[in-house]
């Protein structure tokens, strides 16, 4: 949008959130007054840089807030704000689909208090709110230690950050760290962070079940660290990213042909 307006194009931007900034740097609401650090942490510089330039655009642009786009056909984005349909016309689309988190199924996903690894950085952004008085991070990629660091920021209660990635990275992956610095100093950063804080952090873990009731929702999670011993942390809610598949659960993958969900 920035490039089109700078080049004289008034673009229509279609924005499902009701303020600015996407997931990563997504506003909390009018009103809310916590400061960009704690919401942001690490990225609280380039948050305000990214408002800072979309409130520069503001009369250059068509921005519709709120607006949620589900269909296209030919030369018309079929979209719904409130409880109105409509249509935009257009003669060139570009789609932000931004990014989905893919979960692993396993044994009490599907209780109250489970969530995705995003769902949980909008409840804190959108809705300044935790998704639990005692949640779990669980899953794999530098994101599951920002939000967790985010929470902590936050005040709320963060039980353990579970990370199923190898506890030793590979060669190739060191090397691309190695190439990277600042990135690699700013997880580790995150890290030193969430310890000092008192949280578990667990590197090359399995979660092997999440404990509960239809009734009470999540009560626990079953962890298998990176030796092989199983603990079970007590949680009343589990945020999860992509899981990679470790080598504890590859025979219980390959030895049956579906999950129990």
């Amino acid at each position: 949008a920035e490039t089109l307006a700078r080049f004289g194009v008034r673009p229509i931007v279609v924005d499902e959130s009701a303020r600015d900034g996407g997931q990563i740097y997504r506003r909390q609401p009018d009103g809310f007054k916590r400061d960009a650090e704690a919401l942001y942490g690490s990225e609280a510089e380039k948050a305000r840089a990214l408002h800072r330039t979309f409130e520069s655009l503001r009369d250059r642009i068509d921005y519709r807030s709120s607006t949620l786009a589900w269909n296209v056909t030919a030369h018309a984005l079929h979209v719904v704000r409130g409880h109105a349909a409509g249509t935009i016309g257009f003669d060139a689309l570009i789609i932000c689909s931004g990014a989905t988190d893919r979960l692993m199924p396993l044994n009490g996903w599907n209780l109250a208090g489970c969530y995705t690894l995003g769902a949980a950085q909008i409840a804190l952004k959108a809705q300044a709110c935790a998704i639990g008085s005692r949640v779990v991070f669980a899953g794999t990629g530098p994101l599951l230690y920002l939000v967790a660091s985010q929470y902590v920021k936050a005040g709320a209660s963060v039980a353990a950050v579970i990370d199923t990635s190898p506890a030793m990275p590979s060669l190739a992956a060191l090397r691309g760290l190695l190439a990277r610095p600042s990135v690699l100093f700013r997880g580790m950063g995150l890290v030193r962070s969430l310890k000092r804080s008192g949280v578990r952090v667990l590197q090359g873990a399995t979660p092997v079940s999440i404990d509960g009731s239809p009734e009470d929702g999540v009560r626990a999670i079953v962890v298998r660290d990176a030796s092989g011993i199983e603990s079970r942390i007590d949680c009343d809610a589990v945020a999860r990213s992509e899981l990679l598949f470790s080598k504890f659960l590859w025979p219980v993958i390959a030895g049956r042909k579906t999950f129990e969900c």
